[in-house]
């Protein structure tokens, strides 16, 4: 009797576990909110690209240029405002010559803490601090000339610090999406430590910066998910079976700029064409490119962020292929809407 009891309580407490785990995160709790912000923390990353020819206006003819960025989140709890990344950002150049080279390769790796400023979704608010290592891979001395740099094999390292403040505003129907403005202003120095001294005065080592990206949404339905043909063009119900059905980011806008407040020595703190960059990048995803979309930019660099390439300065167009977190969520589990993007 007393082992029929207890395997009773424990079928009832099994149950009972499994019950409240099936049960939708409500909106207005704080481990949704948690859970809802890592994906604001992973939206608003760089995305990835491959770009043939590289940058169009630089003194170099390249190949192509590719940037390979991510975050690895190591923290990110129902539990806890605070969660935390592992961010490797890699770019590199293929130069057109005859051996096809790459020379200095752009290697940045770090982390970033983010921590949930506010309790609301669709005005949410959050900082991040990080720390990134950057360098080029490369073991040589600084110069080869006086008064000329080394493009080919120079030892460029550096390390850096940021602070950044996010918010942005969610315009949807529901949880269908329509559309979202996010906002950024960062403080970044990495004059504090670890760089060569060759570099002291002629590099922007201490930058403020504003970003803007202004997104629009499609919701639709996923074919690949099921079998039954629907008519992806009609006006979507937010009452939907939401079985097949996605939020996918269709389009996107970045403007993005930086200035270099630091002291040069051969320039004044108004010489916008040193100090200055600046670059707006348009990506457009269709639906059978899922998180993959076309990608147009054009920019100015004051300072080429691209190691050794520091004193460089162009205007520049990139087209490309880029990739990254860019459908909003996820697939939800019936009708409960609440669980989108926690599945």
């Amino acid at each position: 009797m007393k082992k029929f009891a207890l395997i009773t309580l424990i079928i009832f407490i099994c149950n009972g576990t499994k019950a409240q785990d099936q049960d939708p995160i409500k909106s207005d709790t704080t481990r949704y909110l948690n859970l809802k912000y890592i994906g604001f923390y992973r939206q608003n990353h760089p995305l990835s690209y491959i770009a043939p020819l590289g940058e169009l206006g630089s003194k170099n003819k390249y190949i192509f240029s590719s940037r390979l960025s991510t975050s690895f989140m190591i923290l990110g709890t129902k539990g806890s405002r605070l969660a935390a990344a592992l961010i490797p950002d890699f770019t590199i150049r293929m130069l057109d010559l005859n051996s096809k080279p790459v020379y200095t390769p752009d290697f940045r790796i770090g982390g970033a803490f983010y921590y949930r400023l506010n309790n609301d979704e669709n005005n949410y608010k959050y900082a991040t601090l990080g720390f990134m290592h950057h360098s080029n891979g490369q073991d040589n001395t600084p110069r080869q000339v006086v008064g000329t740099l080394n493009y080919k094999d120079w030892d460029f390292s550096t390390n850096y610090i940021y602070g950044r403040y996010n918010w942005g505003r969610v315009k949807s129907n529901g949880n269908i999406l329509k559309s979202s403005l996010n906002q950024q202003v960062e403080f970044k120095s990495n004059g504090l430590f670890g760089y060569d001294n060759v570099i002291k005065g002629d590099y922007g080592f201490t930058r403020i910066g504003y970003g803007v990206s202004y997104r629009t949404y499609s919701y639709f339905y996923d074919l690949l998910t099921k079998d039954e043909k629907e008519n992806n063009k009609r006006v979507p119900n937010k009452e939907d079976d939401r079985k097949g059905w996605l939020n996918k980011e269709r389009f996107r806008w970045n403007l993005e700029t930086t200035y270099a407040i630091n002291k040069y020595d051969s320039y004044n703190f108004f010489a916008v064409k040193r100090r200055l960059n600046i670059e707006a990048t348009a990506y457009y995803s269709p639906f059978w490119m899922r998180q993959t979309s076309l990608m147009l930019g054009t920019g100015y660099y004051g300072e080429d962020p691209y190691n050794i390439y520091f004193k460089d300065k162009y205007a520049w167009v990139r087209f490309g292929i880029a990739v990254g977190f860019l459908k909003y969520t996820a697939k939800a589990r019936g009708k409960s809407y609440e669980s989108q993007e926690l599945n």
